[in-house]
């Protein structure tokens, strides 16, 4: 499936490591996120939140991290939390800052950040900042790279009516789903069944037909996907 989501992708290349930031130097973009509007993101009480088993958050707990405006390093270890829910890059710009109060980066094309061993990039959707989305990216490639997208489904709690039946408690599960990016910023989304993902790397249909007939890859494991991409870039 053809994605045509974002403008000409950033130079990947930027993710490597430039002289040390001045983080004082940089004025970030965000926007203050209070105890209220949290509970109101989510749409439930403290309390709920509170006990609903899995996690919307890429990372529980605030990791330190970097923060990229363009191809500038303009932050380093400042802590970083990716929520998922809400989609959004949540900031603590020092240790003390009280986990009630908090603030979250204001989306754009140019600021990208790495939290541990994770890069997220922000792209609109057909030119929409308010319709886009992050991004992880997977493995970067010579002509297609591999990104992923999170996303956390709510379910409710279940209540036994019978003796019978038993309580379940809410739960937040995370999804992925993996895209195929061009190197002008085509995405491509990779279905788990071996016939249609032959179709999306249709450039090199027998050589990708024959590759998984003879490998044993489980295309719902993220290494396998790398794996395929990879083998997929060497063909082209």
């Amino acid at each position: 499936m053809k994605k045509n989501l974002l403008l000409p992708l950033l130079c990947l290349s930027c993710f490597q490591v430039f002289s040390q930031a001045n983080n004082a130097a940089y004025d970030l973009n965000t926007r203050q996120i209070d105890i209220e509007q949290k509970r109101a993101a989510f749409g439930l009480t403290e309390e709920e939140f509170n006990n609903v088993d899995g996690s919307p958050y890429a990372n529980e707990n605030f990791m330190p991290g970097s923060i990229y405006q363009g191809n500038e390093l303009v932050y380093t270890n400042i802590l970083l939390r990716y929520n998922i829910f809400s989609d959004e890059i949540e900031i603590k710009k020092a240790a003390n800052i009280s986990e009630e109060s908090y603030e979250a980066l204001i989306k754009n094309t140019d600021t990208f950040v790495k939290i541990l061993n994770s890069i997220y990039v922000f792209i609109p959707f057909e030119g929409s900042i308010e319709n886009g989305n992050y991004f992880s990216i997977v493995s970067e490639e010579s002509n297609f790279d591999l990104f992923k997208k999170t996303k956390v489904k709510y379910t409710a709690p279940f209540y036994a009516r019978t003796s019978y039946e038993r309580d379940r408690s809410a739960t937040f599960t995370q999804e992925n789903t993996y895209y195929l990016v061009s190197k002008d910023g085509d995405f491509y989304e990779l279905p788990n069944s071996k016939s249609k993902m032959i179709k999306v790397m249709a450039k090199k249909e027998q050589d990708i037909k024959s590759y998984l007939k003879n490998a044993d890859l489980n295309l719902k494991d993220e290494q396998a996907l790398i794996k395929l991409v990879k083998y997929y870039n060497s063909l082209l």
